[in-house]
């Protein structure tokens, strides 16, 4: 695990209220009981339940990049276990957006909360209909672990979002460049 994934999983960890930055991040690690090492039970991976999990998948959308068929209940910490109960230490780490571990008991745990589960559920669009107590949200996980002289946040659900939002900035600058820096007309409002 690179220094800069333990970082951001130290981040995760201290917005959750944990403390302790790097090292405390490997202790939780330590507790997740992971494998002691890589199990392949197949002779081959993909195995036969992947292969037949995939092959149905394939029915219903592309599936020419998946590897094998996860099974997320059995996968722990840096381990993911597939449908035929391989367990393989997991380099990729859902394109790097799972630095704290699969099945990773303090986010399972803030997962619980009735705020979590309704945002959750929800799927708000939160620049447009934020929650009654989305604000205190924000200050509660990421404004505590700010970078200095940073007052603001932008949350999304994946890096196409902020390249969205990076587009989208681009264009309304440009435009109102174009409007000779301008504010919006009541009739453009």
């Amino acid at each position: 695990m690179s220094f800069s994934v333990l970082r951001s999983a130290a981040s995760v960890a201290r917005a959750a209220g944990r403390r302790g930055g790097v090292y405390g991040q490997l202790r939780l690690m330590s507790q997740l009981k992971e494998p002691k090492e890589p199990s392949v039970v197949t002779s081959e991976v993909p195995g036969p339940a992947s292969k037949t999990s995939l092959e149905k998948l394939s029915q219903l959308q592309d599936t020419r990049a998946a590897i094998f068929a996860a099974d997320y209940s059995k996968s722990i910490g840096n381990y993911i276990a597939d449908a035929d109960g391989n367990m393989l230490l997991d380099m990729y780490c859902q394109i790097a957006s799972i630095p704290v571990g699969y099945n990773n008991p303090r986010l399972l745990s803030a997962a619980k909360d009735p705020r979590m589960a309704t945002a959750l559920a929800n799927r708000p669009a939160l620049g447009v209909f934020p929650s009654v107590e989305w604000a205190e949200m924000l200050e509660d996980a990421f404004m505590r672990v700010r970078p200095a002289g940073m007052d603001m946040v932008f949350t999304s659900a994946h890096g196409s979002d902020a390249n969205e939002l990076a587009y989208k900035a681009a264009f309304m600058h440009y435009a109102h460049k174009r409007r000779g820096m301008r504010a919006f007309s009541q009739a453009e409002l």
